[in-house]
């Protein structure tokens, strides 16, 4: 299907200041080492690292940083907790940010039941088989559905049911921020461009395998599958992006869009504090709330060059205002500016510049 691209941001004033610090100097093609790696580094300072220990921020692509938040609380769901409804365990007890996942007993209700509307993408899986009514305002369903069929619900849909047996359901409410970031990882789309259809009396063996793991890390010590429940929610966000959406016509790919104008400034901003550290692909994404992918497409389409080639010209920039301002040695220069070393800086430094660092510092002093 095509799309109809939509106008990105006006950063054109702070993309002029972003620009490559080297005004005169002819681009080159080039091809250079360091930069962006693949995996972050760990963080080491003066501790000990033992031969086990539990994963951490750089091991989990910013997972773990992105898990801290408030839990997710029962109120916050579509669930309407009363004589006929129960709670047997929900997540709300154990701090999860990212997704509500609640095992719930529902006796027999002829009269219809209202769940309130909210804005997660709202997951059931019945345990027994079930007789019941589904309605929304675009369709019903009238259901026997045997054990482990999944009903899917969009965000900001209005659900009425009427239930003829008691039944022990599992419900799971993924956060919209944790369906953006999927979208964006993913499928570098804006989530509002995809509409999630709501279908009920799923028979999808991927989704209630998904639903069935988070049901056991409920039973889990507390703490003790936190990471891996970050892991399952985005999951299935991906799995029901994939499968159960339609492109909203006259939308275009997040790729696409220019950073906002306050993006850019975050970001120039942690480079230049950031300057003599190792700088890595994850720390800028985290900080925008984006996936790598999308920054990456994202920050090309506003700065006209890829991440690695402006933090390498920024940090080159670095170098030579040293060079021409200090009599520091070329090796101090380097660790300054944050190169690996010396040999690094100058292959760096020659492939823009077009001579040596030592070649510079004789040319402006």
């Amino acid at each position: 299907m095509r799309t109809t691209p939509i106008s990105g941001f006006d950063v054109v004033p702070l993309i002029r200041q972003a620009k490559s610090p080297f005004v005169g100097i002819k681009d080159r093609n080039f091809r250079l080492r360091g930069g962006f790696d693949k995996k972050p580094p760990i963080s080491r300072g003066n501790r000990q690292i033992p031969t086990v220990r539990p994963p951490g921020l750089d091991d989990t692509m910013g997972v773990i940083r992105r898990q801290k938040g408030l839990p997710y609380r029962l109120d916050q769901t579509a669930l309407n907790i009363g004589p006929k409804v129960s709670v047997q365990k929900t997540s709300a007890d154990l701090g999860w940010s990212s997704i509500n996942v609640s095992l719930i007993v529902e006796e027999p209700k002829e009269d219809v039941h209202a769940f309130k509307v909210v804005p997660a993408l709202w997951i059931a899986m019945n345990h027994v088989p079930t007789e019941i009514v589904v309605r929304t305002a675009r369709r019903k369903w009238d259901l026997k559905a045997p054990p482990g069929q999944v009903h899917i619900v969009a965000p900001e849909t209005s659900v009425e049911t009427i239930r003829r047996n008691e039944d022990t359901v599992l419900h799971a409410f993924v956060k919209r921020t944790v369906l953006a970031e999927v979208a964006n990882e993913l499928f570098d789309r804006d989530v509002k461009s995809l509409e999630i259809v709501t279908d009920c009396g799923v028979e999808d063996l991927g989704l209630a395998l998904l639903l069935q793991s988070l049901e056991r890390a409920l039973f889990e010590p507390p703490g003790y599958a936190d990471l891996k429940v970050e892991y399952l929610a985005r999951a299935l966000a991906a799995h029901v992006l994939h499968k159960n959406t339609n492109l909203i016509a006259g939308t275009e790919s997040a790729a696409n869009v220019p950073l906002t104008n306050r993006q850019v400034r975050l970001v120039i901003n942690y480079i230049q504090d950031h300057l003599s550290s190792k700088i890595v692909l994850n720390d800028l994404a985290t900080l925008l709330n984006l996936g790598q992918t999308s920054l990456t497409k994202r920050f090309k389409a506003s700065f006209r060059q890829t991440p690695h080639q402006y933090l390498m010209e920024v940090r080159v920039s670095r170098a030579r205002e040293l060079l021409e301002r200090s009599n520091l040695p070329v090796v101090e220069v380097a660790v300054l500016c944050g190169f690996a070393d010396q040999t690094h800086l100058g292959t760096v430094f020659k492939g823009i510049v077009g001579m040596t660092p030592s070649q510079y510092r004789r040319f402006t002093q």
